[in-house]
């Protein structure tokens, strides 16, 4: 009797706790019983090794240090016993029939069998279409077209199973594979047999910010990778195809479309930081559209319409080359028209007739935000992030006067893909208290048609009650947001409008928690979610900017120069670390009316020597400033009328890695959620101990940055931000409509 093909399923996680129990929950529910299920932990620091002690013996668990993905397909793959492996990313999962269908397809002389992977988000939501998008997968004997152009039609880690034999051609991964140890094995393998492919879904491939190729917004070191991983797949061919007796030609690296294109995109994002320093845009369209029509498969009017492409975006100024750029990397971004046409083509090369429902894109959400905060550019991230997932539209006043800067700001527009409305308004600069002209709200209402309306003022404020009462008259629903965190004495007319507008609001946004324990005393009936107003942008405050050559410890401000932002106690912090002998240095980045005082109070302290006042920085600056700091404080404290609101500072400083420490003041302990970062109120010595520990333990100071960093990752960049306001929106889109006001009736509102 034959002996019945085993499957190893070998799942790699790092700190994917929110989607470990999914993966595993997928390998144990295969319908195919010859399965080993094997977890191979690479060093988590959340409660994964938690989630994998739960499963008992259901599993085969292997516990290691941190070495990336080579050293966990390396250590699973030793521990295997499959004749078939398939390696599935722990956010990733398996439809319960894979195993079955694989098995049936299997065969002697196949080195893999890939299958289709359907896309979705973080909380499970179809996206629409599969992997691969657009084209189909290829099959047979594919030697030669991978070493004659670097590349064929596949997909992801998980949409692949392997044959034992050929894994044993290419096992241990090597150390200079360590993170794209996928793409080691996707153009090995195929050398050393067939290739079968099962043109249907057997898994899901979850799109959520964090994967390593998925894209939800551009990203020029995403891209400048993409460049660096296609050369040394390049480099691998060229070293492993005249060991197994076949040709490879010498420009190999530009026969790939696929590749051409990464170095375009990186080259146009960001030219200063592009690997290949002789490139030229000019020429990239020259080898891209010869890679079009001398190497490529695809069909006349792809050849045609990508060429176009590629001229496109060499020749155009960058902010209209990015809606192409957006269009051929984010297919969440296409018109649905074009993605209806993508799947067309996609169906007609598999011998379809008709359109599958999985190639059509749902209708995208439209929604309108009404806030000034975004008459900045730079605050504008989180909806350009949310614009890959949904429409989105900004009303918001044309000019604003800005208190805090001294000047009239003018609306800026920096992202394509937000529909900007300039409107004109009275009381410029007073948050509360401005109001747009009514007919400008009606007409982009009646223009946008949007699904949701969200406004980013307090509950208080007038502007936040005209959309209110357009929500109503519109019937759609409302969503707010505010930071307010104080129980405040409002007048009788202000607080009706709180009042009315808590009645409308579906959903009503707190920039912290004490703002949402307020928006209970104040009997709001609704939704209430905490979150921070924007994310950040890992683009742009990122770990690659520190400088560690420094010898002495930096420890960095950045913000107002005034008495409820504590810097007092940073100067007495720094008394008495040198007191300790410690070597360090105090950087304030800022301006303010308390900056005199505090410089008498410095040299009082007999510590002038070691603070250096950097002055105000723009927002343009902050990332290169923040970039010279070994460590970032915050050390408000309350006041009668004000306490940190949140602290968005914080939320910058440890996207890039650097440890932050703040006290007990408002948000800031609920931001940073570490008891060995923050202390109390007005404690110098708290704050002096954890500096002192800081300086004299490195490794204490390594293990805080890289906490903070995971933090402000999973918590606080723009596409967290925007995955958790779509959830909230879908579930506002499945409750009762809101309360209209008939526009034929005559509505008295009682003040």
């Amino acid at each position: 009797m034959q002996k019945p093909l085993f499957i190893s399923i070998i799942i790699n996680n790092y700190n994917y706790e929110r989607f470990l129990s999914k993966a595993i929950d997928s390998a144990l529910a295969q319908t195919y019983p010859h399965v080993e299920v094997i977890v191979v932990d690479d060093g988590s620091t959340d409660s994964s090794r938690d989630i994998i002690a739960s499963y008992g013996e259901q599993i085969l668990p292997l516990l290691q240090p941190n070495g990336k993905q080579g050293a966990a397909f390396n250590n699973g793959f030793a521990h295997s016993k499959g004749d078939v492996i398939i390696f599935l990313d722990a956010d990733d999962y398996l439809h319960p029939q894979a195993t079955q269908r694989i098995a049936e397809a299997w065969r002697p002389g196949i080195a893999k069998i890939h299958y289709q992977l359907s896309v979705v988000d973080s909380d499970d939501h179809p996206q629409g279409f599969s992997f691969p998008q657009g084209g189909v997968l290829e099959q047979g004997h594919l030697q030669e077209k991978i070493l004659q152009t670097s590349a064929y039609c596949g997909v992801p880690t998980s949409g692949n199973a392997l044959s034992r034999q050929a894994m044993e051609q290419v096992f241990p991964i090597p150390a200079e594979f360590t993170t794209t140890s996928d793409d080691y094995l996707s153009v090995l393998i195929p050398l050393y047999g067939e290739v079968v492919a099962i043109d249907e879904d057997l898994g899901a491939y979850r799109i959520h910010g964090n994967n390593q190729w998925a894209l939800v917004e551009l990203s020029s070191s995403r891209f400048r990778r993409f460049v660096a991983h296609d050369l040394q797949r390049c480099a691998l061919l060229k070293e492993k195809g005249p060991a197994l007796g076949y040709s490879v030609p010498d420009n190999l690296e530009v026969r790939r479309v696929g590749s051409v294109w990464s170095r375009m995109v990186s080259l146009r994002l960001e030219p200063e930081q592009h690997p290949v320093p002789d490139d030229r845009a000019w020429m990239l369209a020259i080898l891209g559209i010869k890679a079009l029509w001398f190497y490529s498969s695809e069909s006349l009017l792809k050849r045609v319409a990508f060429s176009l492409w590629f001229i496109w975006v060499s020749l155009v100024p960058l902010p209209l080359a990015k809606p192409a750029i957006n269009w051929l990397f984010m297919p969440n971004q296409r018109p649905n028209p074009l993605n209806f046409v993508m799947g067309k083509f996609r169906n007609l090369r598999k011998g379809s007739e008709a359109v599958s429902s999985s190639s059509e894109k749902p209708e995208q959400l439209r929604v309108l935000f009404v806030t000034h905060t975004y008459v900045v550019g730079v605050n504008q991230g989180k909806l350009a992030a949310i614009a890959n997932r949904a429409t989105v539209g900004l009303l918001s006043p044309s000019t604003w006067r800005s208190s805090g800067w001294g000047r009239l700001l003018k609306l800026e527009t920096p992202y394509s893909e937000i529909a900007v409305f300039p409107g004109n308004i009275a009381f410029s600069g007073r948050g509360g208290a401005y109001l747009f002209n009514p007919f400008r709200i009606w007409q982009v209402i009646r223009q946008f048609k949007p699904d949701i309306l969200q406004v980013e003022e307090e509950v208080f404020s007038l502007c936040t009650l005209q959309l209110a009462i357009f929500s109503r008259l519109f019937g759609i629903p409302l969503v707010t947001f505010g930071w307010e965190n104080m129980d405040r004495s409002l007048s009788r007319p202000r607080r009706w409008v709180r009042d009315f507008v808590l009645k409308t609001a579906k959903v009503t946004l707190a920039g912290n928690r004490e703002g949402g324990e307020l928006l209970k005393q104040w009997n709001y009936q609704g939704i209430i979610e905490v979150m921070p107003q924007m994310g950040v942008d890992e683009t742009f405050f990122t770990p690659d900017l520190i400088d560690h050559s420094r010898e002495e410890i930096n420890i960095g401000f950045l913000g107002r120069i005034v008495p409820e932002k504590g810097i007092d106690l940073m100067l007495k912090a720094a008394h008495q670390l040198k007191q300790q002998n410690l070597r360090f240095k105090v950087t304030i980045c800022g301006s303010g009316p308390a900056q005199a005082e505090l410089e008498q109070m410095a040299n009082q302290l007999d510590v002038e020597q070691y603070i250096d006042w950097q002055g105000a920085v723009t927002h343009e600056q902050v990332p290169a400033e923040m970039a010279k700091f070994d460590v970032l404080v915050l050390p408000s404290r309350s006041v009668e009328t004000w306490k940190e609101q949140f602290g968005h500072v914080l939320i910058e400083s440890m996207v890039m890695g650097i440890p932050t420490v703040g006290s007990t003041c408002g948000e800031i302990p609920n931001v940073i959620n570490n008891p060995n970062l923050v202390f109390e109120e007005d404690d110098a010595d708290g704050l002096a101990a954890i500096l002192s520990r800081l300086i004299l333990d490195e490794d204490f100071r390594q293990s805080m940055g890289s906490y903070c960093l995971e933090r402000a990752q999973q918590n606080y960049t723009h596409d967290q931000i925007a995955q958790r306001l779509m959830a909230l929106w879908q579930t506002v889109l499945k409750s009762p409509p809101v309360p209209a006001i008939p526009v034929s009736a005559s509505t008295t509102l009682e003040v």
